[in-house]
């Protein structure tokens, strides 16, 4: 009788009832305000109307209502942890998301083992200058040919090395014994660099090395890596191209993704828009479908979730190369 009630409740229950096996699976997601995610729960239904993709809004929203929490995959963020759930958005908002709800579940849904998401992102910040690789230029704070290896670069493999040194503490039911691996890189990011015709010159070139360096500071040689390209107002402009070159570098075959985000872009919901503040149809209309300024993707769950299970899927296709199950 216990199975079955498992069985009906599905992989939520079963998690927290059952052992896991090790180790735990471990990805960093980076980026900026895109990345922190500005998906506001009160658009989600409008993904349910979709056509194409409604059935995908059964992933987060059980049928009574309530919104589906995940023990099986784990998440920090700046200082914010728990289980995945909404919540894990811009300034650790409990009624925002980005990009990690969906990769997440769909993480989950693939692995046996924990899943652990560390979210290392900040709104504003460039791979030009913030991000900034070593490879890209000199020694910490050093002018170089673009400008100097960022704090944002830094600042990231910091936190993520203070969180996998206090697993425990932060999640107590982590099983030191099992451990954990480094899995995968998740990067959305792009916004800032397209302004500034020297960071897209540049962003190929310093996507490879935030790759590289990426990859030697953890000693994973062929860690998965999925970009998430620029995609604002459904196009695929300079950097969401230049994004997709890195991706092909002959030296990454069959370990990174590039991801096209443009064709999730509302178009119905960015006409809409304009009526944010007139009351009226059409306001209510924009309610539905969106909260925010078309440079954090309308501020749609439906277009942040899409996104993410789309990034979540080719992390996924990667993985069954590198580390079949």
């Amino acid at each position: 009788m216990l199975a079955l009630f498992t069985a009906i409740m599905g992989r939520t229950v079963a998690s927290a009832a059952s052992p896991k096996p090790g180790p735990v699976k471990v990805f960093i997601l980076a980026g900026q305000s895109n990345m922190e995610g500005y998906g506001a729960v009160q658009t989600l239904d409008h993904l349910g109307d979709d056509p194409q993709y409604g059935s995908l809004l059964g992933k987060i929203k059980k049928n009574d209502g309530s919104l589906v929490v995940r023990d099986d995959v784990w998440v920090e963020y700046l200082g914010k942890k728990g289980s995945l759930k909404v919540g894990y958005g811009a300034n650790g908002n409990d009624t925002l998301f980005g990009p990690e709800l969906a990769f997440g579940i769909d993480l989950g849904d693939y692995f046996d083992n924990q899943v652990l998401l560390i979210k290392t992102c900040w709104g504003g910040h460039s791979l030009f200058q913030n991000f900034r690789p070593p490879s890209s230029g000199g020694p910490l704070g050093t002018p170089c040919f673009g400008g100097t290896v960022g704090s944002s670069y830094t600042n990231m493999v910091w936190l993520t090395r203070k969180v996998l040194k206090n697993l425990k503490t932060l999640f107590p039911d982590y099983d030191e014994a099992k451990g954990y691996e480094i899995a995968g890189f998740l990067w959305f990011q792009g916004f800032n660099d397209q302004f500034d015709p020297k960071a897209v010159a540049e962003y190929e070139q310093n996507m490879v090395n935030l790759i590289k360096d990426l990859r030697q500071e953890f000693k994973v040689p062929n860690l998965p890596v999925v970009i998430g390209e620029l995609g604002t107002g459904g196009t695929r402009g300079p950097i969401a191209l230049a994004q997709a070159a890195a991706a092909n570098h002959p030296e990454f075959k069959g370990t990174v993704r590039s991801v096209d985000t443009a064709q999730f872009w509302d178009h119905d919901a960015a006409k809409l828009m304009p009526f944010w503040n007139q009351p009226g149809p059409e306001q209510k209309k924009w309610i539905r479908m969106g909260s925010n300024r078309p440079y954090h993707y309308l501020g749609s769950a439906k277009i942040m979730f899409l996104m993410g299970n789309a990034m979540g899927d080719a992390m996924v296709e990667l993985l069954k190369k590198s580390q079949p199950k």
